[in-house]
Order: C-alpha cells, then sequence, then structure tokens
C-alpha cells in the first residue's frame, strides 16, 4: 500500500458512488491529471452505470465497497447523507491510519466519520457544488488535525479539476452547505421565475428563455471579472427614477434580502439535522 507522504508514486483512488458528482471529479482529475484512470476504483450498486463509467473512462469497477477500500489510498465517499452510516459501517473494518477518507456528503461531520470507523484517520471532508459538472464549481475543503500536508495537497489538485475550492475551519461547512452547496437552485429558480415572468407578460417561451439565460450568464461574467462590488454593479445598471429602480423597489417591498437570509438560514439548518441523526 502507498504511503501518503509518497505523493509522487501512484496513488490508488476509490470512489464509494458513481453518481453525476463522482463522475465529475473522475473526469475532471483525469482531464487535469491529478488522477490517472489505472488507479482509480469505482464501486457503486448500480452495475449499468459502472459499465458505462468502466467503458467511459477506463477505470477498474466492483459492486463491492470492501474490495474497493481494501486496494485504496484514498477513499472519496460520493453517496447521500441518509446512506452514509450505512457505507462506513460496511467499510470501518478496512480502513485504517494509512487511508485517507474525503466525504463529500452535506452535512455529515468529521467527528461523525471517526466515530463511525472506531479510530483516528485522515479525514477531509468536502462541499462541491452542482456546477462542478462543467468544472466550474467551488468546493469547501476542511480537513482533520491528522491529515498531512502530502495528502491535503493531493486531495486539493482532484477537487481544482473541477472548479475553484476555498479551505474553511470546519465549523463553517453547514454554512458553506446553504450558501455554495446549495445555492445554484437558488440562481436557477430565478431563472425559472423570470423566464415565466416574460411569458405571462408577453414573450413566447423561446424568446424569454433566451434573454433571460443570456442575461444571467452576462451578468454573471460582469461578476467574475469586473473589480466592482455588487452594489457598484446594480448602480450601472440602475439609473434614478428609470426602469431598473422600480423594479428593485418591488424587491424591496416584498423583502427579497429577508427571504434570502432565511432560505440560507434553513438551508444550513437542514445540514445540521443531518450530521445530528443518530449513530446506530
Amino acid at each position: 500500500m502507498a504511503n501518503n507522504e509518497r505523493i509522487g508514486d501512484k496513488l490508488i483512488v476509490s470512489f464509494i458512488g458513481a453518481g453525476k458528482m463522482g463522475e465529475a471529479l473522475i473526469s475532471g482529475g483525469i482531464a487535469s491529471g491529478s488522477l490517472q484512470p489505472e488507479n482509480i476504483y469505482l464501486s457503486d450498486v448500480r452495475k449499468e452505470s459502472l459499465g458505462c463509467l468502466r467503458s467511459k473512462y477506463n477505470v477498474k469497477i466492483s459492486d463491492n465497497n470492501i474490495d474497493a477500500v481494501k486496494v485504496a489510498d484514498f477513499i472519496i465517499l460520493a453517496v447521500k447523507p441518509q446512506n452514509i452510516d450505512e457505507v462506513l459501517d460496511e467499510i470501518a473494518g478496512y480502513v485504517d491510519g494509512s487511508k485517507t477518507i474525503v466525504s463529500i456528503a452535506a452535512g455529515i461531520n468529521i467527528e461523525r466519520i471517526t466515530q463511525k470507523l472506531h479510530k483516528e484517520s485522515q479525514i477531509i471532508r468536502v462541499m462541491p457544488n452542482n456546477p462542478a459538472l462543467l468544472r466550474a464549481g467551488i468546493s469547501v475543503i476542511s480537513a482533520s488535525s491528522g491529515v498531512s500536508k502530502s495528502a491535503l495537497e493531493f486531495v486539493t489538485k482532484i477537487f481544482l479539476g473541477v472548479g475553484e475550492v476555498v479551505f474553511l475551519d470546519e465549523k463553517y461547512q453547514n454554512l458553506a452547505t446553504a450558501l455554495s452547496g446549495s445555492g445554484p437552485a437558488y440562481f436557477y429558480l430565478l431563472v425559472k421565475l423570470l423566464i415565466e415572468a416574460g411569458i405571462k407578460l408577453g414573450l413566447k417561451p423561446d424568446i424569454s428563455e433566451k434573454l433571460v439565460k443570456q442575461t444571467l450568464f452576462g451578468s454573471a461574467k460582469m461578476i467574475k471579472e469586473i473589480k466592482k462590488s455588487p452594489e457598484e454593479l446594480i448602480k450601472m445598471v440602475a439609473s434614478p427614477g428609470g426602469t431598473t429602480e422600480a423594479a428593485l423597489k418591488v424587491f424591496e417591498k416584498f423583502n427579497l434580502k429577508k427571504g434570502v437570509v432565511e432560505a440560507v438560514r434553513k438551508a444550513e439548518s437542514r445540514a445540521i439535522e443531518l450530521g445530528e441523526r443518530k449513530i446506530n
């Protein structure tokens, strides 16, 4: 078994869960060079999905989690929070201090994973988000005290393959999950509502959709590339007494600001709830 300190060696990375995010990490990791197909193992109960991914990326597959864990230096748990306990119970007897556990399960903290494994392990908690599917995501990374510098660097390179990364103290992970993990859905909802508004007020659906989507794309590009604060960007569009100002006053009337804060708070609370479920 390779030692995590020897990052120059060919490390084996096993993915438990071969869903969309798991595939995104594999695809991005291979494209960036941080992962080599011959050193990737996938485990999932869905045999058809495994077969497709093996053909697509030339990786090794197994429908047995234990087999994947035994050979791994790094184990990426790409499973839903509701399934994490079952998976941890299954693999606990095959994980030792030489293996690094990487969990992307929302709300599941490092302490919980440590308790389920019954031993001190190298554990890294990461919250990626949906745009990682297009290698435009943001991943929030927190690590246990036992994680080596080289192991953290290796994992960071994998997630850089699907976008940008931010390192945070784990106490902020649930808030980050509510903000950036769930965040894409907030923007998708706004897009949906704007398209529907355009249609309701008289536009053809394809025209309304094109206007809104390109507006969002262009606005995101402005936010990312123009060195101005959101307030300054708003002022660039909203002339005093103009159409934009009239619309913004409606948002203010319906207290959009309060709604956004409450939505993020509720998402954070749900992440906390997921992590506090009783451990069997």
